[in-house]
């Protein structure tokens, strides 16, 4: 089930948060502590409770017998910001759905087109979503994030 996130669910929505950068984005940070605790350091309760009083941000959570497996971020503008997955959730089509929750968000906002900086982690999953490469990629400290886009109907 996904749903609107409310601010109960900061704590957990954080730990699968940190828990998706942590196990499954080891091609991404290759356990670099510099690069890990950059990535990890916004990951908080309070920042996620901040994020979800802005205006021009929408974030939603996907349960699983009452537990959150993920979460995902849109913004009125048309990025996906957040797209995260409990590993022990992943292959189970949630990632998938939770993209699909996002672009119906942002095509009732009347965006045509949703963007997003992938992970390397991610991008073959993006790519099979209809996502294509939009740029070279784009460094954040050491870690490269790479641009993409879709053309939503």
């Amino acid at each position: 089930m996904i749903r609107a996130a409310n601010s109960e669910d900061a704590e957990q929505a954080v730990r699968v948060i940190r828990r998706s950068i942590e196990e499954l984005c080891v091609s991404d940070h290759q356990r670099d502590e510099s690069v890990l605790s950059m990535w990890l350091s916004n990951k908080t309760a309070e920042n996620f409770r901040r994020w979800l009083k802005s205006p021009d941000q929408r974030l939603l959570v996907a349960e699983h017998d009452g537990a959150i497996c993920s979460v995902g971020g849109a913004t009125r503008s048309g990025e996906i910001t957040l797209n995260y997955i409990l590993p022990d959730a992943r292959f189970r089509g949630v990632s998938t759905a939770m993209v699909m929750a996002l672009e119906q968000i942002l095509l009732n906002r009347g965006n045509s087109l949703v963007r997003l900086t992938s992970t390397q982690t991610a991008q073959r999953f993006y790519h099979s979503m209809g996502y294509q490469d939009a740029g070279p990629p784009v460094f954040w400290g050491r870690m490269p994030g790479y641009p993409m886009e879709k053309i939503i109907e």
